[in-house]
């Protein structure tokens, strides 16, 4: 692994000198040994997107529109923006149509205009449609390349067309049998044409399928579907069942990671877009968590402040606030984490649900037992038992409430048809940390 790290920084510091000497011939040299994923991944290292734009135009266009889509997204925004539209164009034509439609939604509206306006007619109109489908829907990660076959074919027939697919499919994991209509009847590996008897009709030897998607399912659902069922390829129809297309196990891959990012912006209550937004937008659009979070604070501060008298007899209370304001807070968005990944990635009843949350809150009871006895201890070593057992049974009860809340906020949110993962954010912590004092120094209170 060392050595493979050395090798990689090796290249990076030879590009940066070949590019430093324009000298783009013997960059072509040195990326013609290599695969379209390891300059990507050489390309990733570097932060000029100017000087990557000028080695994918150099490139051949279907390597280059591969390397391209091999970028970090992030990457990739900030390199098309210095290549060409005619080349973005040459690209589009030798991707993929979830690809090239991928791609040409990354512009903004009078950049895709131009751009459509580049490409062959059939193209043109392929993408248009792929990219006028809802962006969360599963035509928008559908491709249109499908191997699809006749039903009334014989194996003979189909083994002598199979030499048609190579030319815009990449990888047959199986192929589509349709009637005359183009309505999906059924679908069988590649490999059963290979021991089926040549005068066999696809439509006797073909299997049913048992998971279809429709163009309008979305794709979070689509993912589940792939999860549950083990799939690598699965069949995209219309309301008539009419095949329109397919989904693979490479687009579902990118649906699982963006929805995943998704989520965990979502969590700390920033948008899934921020990361490339660097402006005044993305600031006004963290001010709002951060208000609940200050208001939240405020009020910790009126309850440190009405308790000001409890404070002032024990000094050492004090020194314990800050341990029972995170760990409370802290369970809360474990508890929370926990079941937002749970309802992603299931299906539950009502009766799932609360058995999940109770797993939670007995969680957060033995861990509040656990930390109780070391905060015990620790006012043992500081001198003073009283201090010690009113931090114990606080944090004892603010973790208890802090899991309770934290499990069953993103459930109550989810059954309204709200997000989850928001309520696991600033509300949440902001929420626990308040929580966590009041019931520390009301303790407090009235033990003293």
């Amino acid at each position: 692994m060392k050595n493979q790290i050395e090798d990689i920084e090796n290249r990076v510091e030879q590009l940066s000198d070949l590019l430093g000497n324009g000298d783009f011939k013997n960059i072509r040299n040195m990326l013609d040994k290599l695969s379209e994923d390891e300059i990507a991944e050489l390309l990733d290292k570097s932060s000029n997107a100017e000087d990557i734009s000028k080695i994918l135009i150099s490139l051949e266009p279907e390597m280059g529109a591969d390397v391209l889509m091999l970028l970090y997204p992030e990457l990739r925004s900030n390199v098309v923006d210095y290549i060409p539209i005619e080349k973005i164009a040459l690209f589009v034509e030798n991707l993929p149509s979830d690809e090239a439609a991928d791609l040409v939604a990354e512009f903004e509206d009078d950049r895709i205009a131009e751009l459509l306006e580049k490409l062959p007619e059939d193209d043109r109109a392929e993408i248009e449609e792929l990219i006028s489908h809802p962006e969360e829907s599963a035509g928008a990660i559908m491709a249109h390349e499908v191997e699809r076959l006749p039903g009334n074919y014989t194996v003979a027939q189909a083994i002598a067309d199979l030499v048609r697919f190579g030319d815009d499919i990449e990888e047959i994991f199986q192929i589509f049998i349709t009637d005359e209509n183009e309505k999906l009847l059924g679908a069988m590996p590649v490999q059963r044409l290979l021991i089926s008897s040549p005068a066999s009709r696809l439509s006797d030897i073909a299997d049913k399928v048992d998971v279809v998607v429709t163009i309008d399912s979305d794709r979070e659902y689509v993912a589940d579907l792939f999860r549950r069922n083990d799939l690598v390829s699965a069949p995209v129809v219309d309301k008539d069942r009419k095949l329109i297309g397919r989904i693979t196990i490479d687009d579902v891959l990118d649906v699982v990671d963006e929805e995943a990012s998704e989520d965990l912006y979502k969590i700390v209550g920033i948008a899934g877009d921020e990361e490339e937004d660097t402006g005044v937008h993305n600031i006004k659009r963290r001010i709002p968590w951060l208000l609940i979070s200050f208001s939240g604070e405020l009020i910790s501060g009126f309850i440190l402040k009405n308790f000001s008298a409890t404070l002032s007899q024990v000094i050492l209370l004090t020194s314990f606030i800050p341990l029972i304001m995170a760990l409370g807070g802290n369970v809360g968005t474990q508890s929370a984490t926990v079941m937002i990944r749970r309802i992603a990635l299931s299906r539950w009843g009502h009766f799932h649900h609360g058995k999940a949350i109770f797993r939670e809150i007995i969680a957060g009871m033995l861990l509040g037992i656990f930390i109780g006895i070391l905060l015990f201890a620790l006012g043992l070593v500081w001198g003073d038992m009283y201090v010690g057992t009113i931090a114990a049974i606080a944090i004892f009860v603010a973790m208890s409430v802090s899991s309770m809340i934290g499990s069953i906020v993103p459930v109550v949110l989810s059954r309204f048809g709200a997000d989850p993962a928001f309520g696991a954010g600033p509300f949440i912590t902001t929420f626990n940390d308040v929580i966590g004092l009041a019931i520390y120094l009301g303790i407090a209170t009235i033990l003293l």
